[in-house]
């Protein structure tokens, strides 16, 4: 049984929401976090069926991220120009590799899974930083952290240990699941795929990770939605991404969007 908010523990006591995949639910009556009673797994982040892990080659992950990375990169590239970059969870490595290459930035990734960190060898040629934030010696103009905060089971101590490998000023940037997109609209909660214990712990409302990050000791900057997996499209659209591009752009505007995207300073 849940006794405490992951966001804030003088929250009112979590409430039992429905049961999923064997695990409880709880939902927080005052912020409106999304909680899984249950303790992280690591094992599921090495099988080769993971989905960062789950494309042939280069082009198939092109298809899947490009659109996404290059979105973001761009963000980043008004705020801090010439930082260094540290993605946490850095996957499969296709951020890290665009950062580098296309974006001119000095950019590392950090990653827990040995099968991730394989793959962006072999892939992508990237010698990832192993183990947790708490190891890395430097400091960092920019993190980015991209649905990884959904993973853990105490999400606050994740977000002190990236303020304190921030530079001073330094911008954290970060997405992670909306539990008011149009997916869990139309599916409600309990059918909603981002509910998907093992895999993800905590979910966050906008307000729950406004509060989280303000408590964490960061200035939030920019809010909005990101949708930029919409599969629905791809099969038919244009070169230049048309028709991705179009429902991107109406999702994000009504904040429908599959995540959110918060830019946040280091205060």
């Amino acid at each position: 049984m849940l006794r405490n908010c992951a966001v804030n523990a003088e929250h009112s006591a979590p409430q039992f929401a429905f049961p999923k995949s064997g695990v409880d639910i709880y939902t927080c009556p005052t912020c409106g976090c999304i909680m899984a009673d249950l303790e992280f797994v690591h094992e599921q982040y090495e099988a080769a069926a993971y989905y960062t892990m789950a494309f042939k080659n280069k082009a198939e992950i092109e298809a899947e991220w490009g659109f996404r990375w290059r979105y973001i990169l761009r963000a980043i590239k008004r705020y801090a120009p010439q930082a260094r970059v540290l993605d946490v969870g850095a996957g499969n490595g296709y951020f890290v590799s665009l950062a580098r290459t296309e974006f001119g930035f000095n950019a590392d990734g950090l990653e827990i899974s040995d099968a991730e960190a394989a793959y962006a060898r072999e892939t992508f040629g990237l010698e990832f930083l192993r183990g947790d934030l708490a190891s890395v010696p430097e400091r960092y103009g920019v993190i980015t952290s991209f649905n990884v905060l959904e993973h853990v089971q105490q999400p606050m101590a994740l977000l002190a240990q990236m303020g304190e490998r921030l530079e001073a000023g330094g911008y954290l940037v970060l997405t992670t699941p909306n539990p008011t997109c149009i997916h869990r609209r139309l599916r409600g909660l309990n059918r909603w795929s981002m509910v998907c214990p093992p895999h993800h712990i905590n979910l966050f409302t906008r307000g729950a990770l406004e509060e989280s990050l303000t408590r964490a000791g960061f200035e939030i900057l920019e809010y909005g939605t990101l949708s930029t997996y919409i599969n629905a499209v791809r099969k038919i659209d244009t070169e230049s991404l048309m028709l991705r591009r179009a429902a991107f752009q109406a999702l994000k505007s009504a904040n429908l969007g599959a995540d959110h995207f918060v830019v946040c300073r280091k205060k």
